[in-house]
């Protein structure tokens, strides 16, 4: 153990998260798994050594479809032996419930200088009972506490085990949410010394809300798995997950600014660094867009910060490319989407891709429906929504009727809605598209990646001023923020104040889109200048490298 723990020249780095998005698999639910899958992405792309520990989730997460104005959940099955490669062992966690079997599956992301790993752990097998053998199936799908707390006993002592297994050499392990905690819980066990845990432990926190920063009950842990005693005395009556793997940890850090400044509020005595996201350039950028910048942007492939010079592209040459995207956005829509009226190419078009959850206000928008009607009777212009909601997510499901409701009752803009997920969509709506929403509760969002791709597609964004935009956006110039920057969950929100200044700035946008076209493509320029040049994951990864992993 001593020895394959220990970092050397070709050791590697093991990032474990419980969701990971792989190209073209449903195995990610929202805004983690899609930056893990990019941070993997660019890691084989700059050949950083490193190799990702996720479940299978063969059953993937969940998509919408709309019949007859009713939206009707699915899975997202698909067959991995299509896609991964079975390994040839087998892994046992000894838990004091009794053991769980483990079958690992192997997955390559290629990238331009070397590939990474990704190994998935399958509980679908028959030395397990039932309702073991589902649990590694779907993305936080679970029937309780209980089930949720054998899923990240899987995970952590799982990617654990594993890395023993193989015989890696692993540097450092870069834990994402509390979802993995276990991982250092049962190297404390192991090593019995804080300092060695700590020299390899690296801790990323993604949210401020509850789900990621889960608690047990002791009593409900101590079922399954004896907890050290130095981690109780770290977090006396309950395990709280992110309190003791910041205890654990030789660096943790948060995913914007903004962030840690609210972290430090959920948490006194904390002191997080902070490694603002980013997105995977290439993989999130439309054909037309990247055919834009081969021709003008030499070498932005192999190297983002070229981006920069996205503003020295002829106006005229992102005007076109933008108007045939936008034409291929609609015909998508008025083939696959829910709409109350077909969608127009000629017409503005902002677009609002995210999980569906209450906290991101994905229908703000719709707040005011009758000054919404009114601006669409000046102006000709037409909302997409496009995202999921977790099948227990109460206040999603609310949201996502306030979608369909508009569908039946606006007369004066389209609306449509999409339930589907994957890249190509997501390239498709960022491309197409005038606008970009990104509207979440402040203090809650801790980065949102959505503005960034949007960004790198010649889209500018409308934000509150929360997460990682405060750092992108310029408002004015490279897209547009509304609101107040809320740093307290505690703190009293005026959300009357709030919706009047986003209705303001919206009005703003589209007298500009309407009135000066040429200043209006150049601020969807800028954007994908500053936003595209630095808000990208080989920048990500280089930060992690230079403060985590290689100290």
């Amino acid at each position: 153990m001593e020895q394959r723990l220990t970092g050397k020249p070709h050791s590697v780095v093991v990032l474990v998260a419980m969701e990971a998005y792989l190209e073209g698999l449903p195995t990610y639910a929202g805004g983690l798994g899609l930056l893990t899958g990019d941070i993997l992405l660019s890691a084989a792309d700059i050949g950083y050594p490193m190799a990702c520990v996720t479940l299978l989730h063969d059953r993937g997460y969940v998509q919408h479809e709309v019949r007859e104005g009713k939206v009707l959940d699915h899975d997202e099955p698909y067959d991995p032996l299509d896609h991964h490669e079975k390994l040839g062992l087998k892994l046992k966690l000894n838990l004091r419930s009794g053991p769980i079997y483990l079958n690992v599956w192997r997955h390559w992301v290629r990238g331009f200088e070397s590939e990474v790993p990704v190994y998935m752990l399958d509980s679908n097998t028959p030395e397990n009972p039932k309702n073991v053998r589902e649990l590694t199936s779907r993305v936080y799908i679970e029937d309780g506490d209980e089930e949720r707390l054998v899923k990240e006993l899987i995970l952590g002592l799982g990617a654990l085990e594993l890395v023993e297994k193989l015989g890696l050499h692993v540097k450092k392990f870069h834990l994402n949410e509390s979802h993995a905690g276990f991982l250092a819980l049962e190297l404390l066990k192991r090593f019995k010394s804080l300092r060695e845990v700590r020299s390899r432990v690296v801790f990323t926190t993604h949210t401020p809300l509850p789900h990621g920063h889960e608690q047990f009950d002791y009593k409900l842990v101590e079922r399954h798995y004896e907890v050290p005693a130095e981690v109780r005395a770290a977090s006396p009556g309950v395990l709280r997950m992110t309190k003791v793997l910041e205890f654990l940890s030789g660096y943790y850090n948060c995913v914007s600014y903004k962030f840690s400044r609210v972290h430090r509020i959920l948490f006194p005595g904390s002191a997080p660094d902070y490694v603002t996201n980013g997105v995977h350039h290439l993989r999130w950028v439309h054909d037309g867009v990247a055919k834009l910048y081969d021709k003008w942007l030499n070498g932005w492939r192999n190297d983002p910060s070229r981006l920069a010079y996205a503003a020295s592209i002829p106006i005229r040459e992102v005007e076109e490319v933008k108007a045939l995207c936008k034409a291929e956005l609609v015909d998508y829509v008025n083939s696959r989407a829910a709409l109350n009226k077909t969608f127009d190419p000629s017409f503005f078009t902002i677009s609002l891709r995210r999980r569906i959850t209450g906290y991101k206000r994905v229908t703000l928008v719709l707040r005011d429906q009758e000054l919404l009607e009114a601006l669409g009777k000046k102006y000709n212009f037409q909302l997409i929504f496009s995202g999921t909601v977790h099948p227990k997510d109460s206040d999603g499901r609310k949201e996502l009727e306030a979608i369909m409701e508009a569908i039946s009752t606006l007369a004066h803009v389209r609306v449509a809605f999409s339930g589907r997920r994957g890249a190509k969509l997501e390239k498709l709506l960022a491309a197409g598209s005038d606008l970009w929403l990104h509207t979440p509760r402040p203090p809650l969002e801790a980065c949102g990646t959505s503005w960034m791709r949007a960004a790198l597609n010649l889209t500018p964004t409308l934000a509150s001023r929360d997460g990682g935009v405060l750092e992108g956006i310029l408002d004015g110039h490279n897209g547009w923020l509304f609101g107040e920057d809320a740093t307290s969950p505690d703190e009293p929100f005026d959300e009357r104040s709030d919706l009047k200044d986003f209705y303001a700035k919206l009005r703003t946008i589209l007298d500009l889109y309407s009135t000066d076209r040429g200043r209006y493509t150049l601020i969807a320029m800028y954007a994908a200048a500053k936003i595209g040049s630095y808000f990208n994951t080989h920048r990500v990864v280089r930060e992690y490298i230079s403060r985590a992993y290689e100290t």
